[in-house]
């Protein structure tokens, strides 16, 4: 059960149901796409090609091409009563699906052909009959406002879902540190060796800071025109400093479990909504999926590029070392040079490789345009 089950909030099933189901298919027709690209070349599977692949691999291949297409056909009866409603990234969804399910219609023949045939009239002019169909239809308004309704429901139970992702894990994190684990951790740290593990860089800093205090009490007698304290005077003054510097990384010690432990409780937290909410994180899917490619080319092109010169351009290499370095000091560990350098050698670039994956697998067949615009941008390259 959802969490707008439970929490009785915006939207209803239907639209909610509508939206799941079109994302499932979506997602399956996508899967049909990329196993026709990468093993039938780009052509309709035939299940009985045999492909220069292991039996097993080749018999994997054809259980998952089978599974989505079931998905496929699921997802279109359910939702093709509602086709009039669809528009936008919606209807181009669903419009994929649609030709997958008609691709693959066991009626229709056999097997899928080896090469698509060519179609009688071009897609966009029958787009254009089927548009003017759609607004000649007597129940046009009735639809247009039905499914302006079910995405309304959409928005506001993507809005919801994803203000509970952020907020849920953050405030259970903040309580849980603030009223259970800090006075938790404060009873039970001086019995427990554990709980207050020493740390090396705490004492490095003691010892700066006792030394600067020595150095200050000196600056201050020749300052104030003072014979400077006496050998025992500055003993009893640094003991004194000392003390109140050991309970101060002491008490940072404990910084770092403490942090530990309220960030495993913001985790649960937000596998607590991830599981409850599984159906509305499907719709807020489909709503960062409509609110995405609904931009123009030229915004995409422009995410795209800031995007990847913030976290895998050649100027990154500093903000990824603050963020490491912030990282290790919340967790209560000593930031390694040779760690960080080795991180920023190779995980940008592995992220690079994915984003360019995804743009050529993905973004390329969904929206060609924006690839070429983003050529364009970055000079051609």
């Amino acid at each position: 059960m959802g969490l707008t089950d439970w929490l009785g909030a915006f939207g209803r099933a239907s639209s909610l149901d509508i939206a799941s189901d079109l994302e499932r298919g979506y997602e399956a027709a996508l899967l049909i796409q990329a196993i026709e690209l990468e093993h039938y070349n780009d052509r309709p599977v035939r299940p009985e090609l045999e492909l220069s692949l292991p039996r097993a691999m080749q018999a994997q291949i054809l259980r998952r091409f089978r599974a989505a297409l079931q998905i496929c056909r699921q997802s279109h009866e359910r939702v093709k009563p509602y086709r009039q409603e669809l528009a936008g990234q919606e209807l181009r969804q669903f419009q994929l699906i649609e030709a997958m399910v008609k691709r693959y219609e066991a009626g229709r023949q056999p097997l899928p052909s080896l090469s698509r045939s060519p179609e009688v009239l071009p897609r966009s002019l029958i787009g254009v009959v089927d548009q003017v169909r759609r607004q000649l239809d007597p129940q046009a308004e009735a639809n247009v406002v039905a499914g302006f309704r079910r995405r309304r429901d959409s928005t506001l139970v993507s809005l919801r879902i994803l203000l509970l992702l952020v907020l849920v894990p953050v405030l259970v994190q903040q309580v849980s540190r603030t009223y259970i684990v800090s006075p938790l951790v404060d009873r039970y740290a001086p019995d427990h060796e554990f709980l207050t593990y020493p740390r090396p860089q705490l004492e490095a800093r003691a010892v700066e800071k006792l030394r600067l205090y020595q150095a200050e009490i000196e600056f201050d007698a020749i300052l104030h025109d003072r014979p400077p304290p006496t050998r025992e005077e500055l003993h009893v003054q640094l003991t004194e400093r000392a003390r109140e510097l050991k309970e101060e990384a002491d008490q940072e010690s404990t910084h770092a479990i403490k942090n530990v432990i309220a960030d495993l409780c913001g985790l649960l937290g937000f596998a607590v909504v991830c599981f409850l909410g599984r159906r509305d994180i499907q719709v807020l899917r489909g709503f960062l999926d409509e609110l995405v490619y609904g931009l123009s080319d030229s915004a995409k092109a422009f995410a795209i590029i800031l995007f990847t010169d913030i976290f895998v351009g050649f100027h990154s290499p500093e903000g990824w070392s603050v963020l490491l370095e912030g990282v290790a000091d919340h967790l209560g560990l000593p930031p390694q040079e040779d760690f960080i350098l080795l991180f920023i050698a190779t995980f940008p670039v592995v992220l690079a490789t994915i984003f360019k994956y995804w743009i050529f697998r993905y973004l390329n067949r969904v929206s060609p345009s924006s690839v070429a615009t983003l050529r364009n941008m970055n000079g051609g390259g």
